[in-house]
């Protein structure tokens, strides 16, 4: 697959948070020798002793916690995970973890816990964190065009260029600018 990637692409690796601790090591160890962007949700987010054993072992950056919701989540993944400030990465969803209040006192959770924000890379593929993403501090958002639909996905009209979406120039986070999802609304409120 990186023979095939064009120039300036990454890969990474998405482990979906199904593999015991001793099966995240071992694809850890045959993944070590690969310039991988990340090796993400390798084991259940909340067996923060098996994230350890991982981060101790596995040398390139690592991608968890898209499955967290609360704020104490995270701060326990932050205490007890290993995981290094300097390359892994924390991917709470902020539409799943109880929306933007609190989203923000995990971000000052992380803050306190030594985390910088742009460490803080959310999962999802909605407009919602793609607008948290370009409000705050964030090293980035995940988005994805045409998942998730009609919810995912980005704003009519907004593709992607060089690698990065921009926000669209209208009030809301995007939804409102989605044909498609106008169309589902309505249809629920009928």
């Amino acid at each position: 697959m990186l023979a095939v990637l064009p120039e300036g692409c990454t890969l990474a690796v998405d482990a979906n948070g199904r593999f015991t601790g001793e099966e995240a090591i071992a694809y850890g160890d045959a993944l070590a020798a690969y310039p991988l962007h990340w090796y993400e949700e390798p084991t259940d987010p909340l067996d923060y002793a098996a994230i350890a054993k991982l981060a101790a072992r596995y040398p390139g950056a690592l991608a968890t916690g898209e499955n967290l919701m609360s704020f104490q989540d995270a701060r326990n993944l932050a205490r007890y995970g290993g995981l290094r400030e300097d390359r892994d990465v924390l991917q709470m969803d902020p539409a799943l973890s109880y929306g933007f209040t609190e989203f923000r006192h995990t971000l000052a959770a992380l803050h306190e816990a030594g985390w910088s924000a742009t460490r803080c890379v959310p999962h999802g593929g909605h407009q919602f964190n793609l607008a948290i993403a370009a409000a705050t501090p964030l090293g980035g958002c995940e988005s994805y065009p045409g998942i998730f639909a009609p919810f995912g996905g980005f704003a009519d009209g907004y593709g992607i260029e060089d690698g990065y979406v921009r926000l669209p120039d209208a009030p809301g986070i995007g939804l409102e600018l989605k044909a498609g999802l106008g169309k589902v609304l309505h249809e629920l409120a009928a």
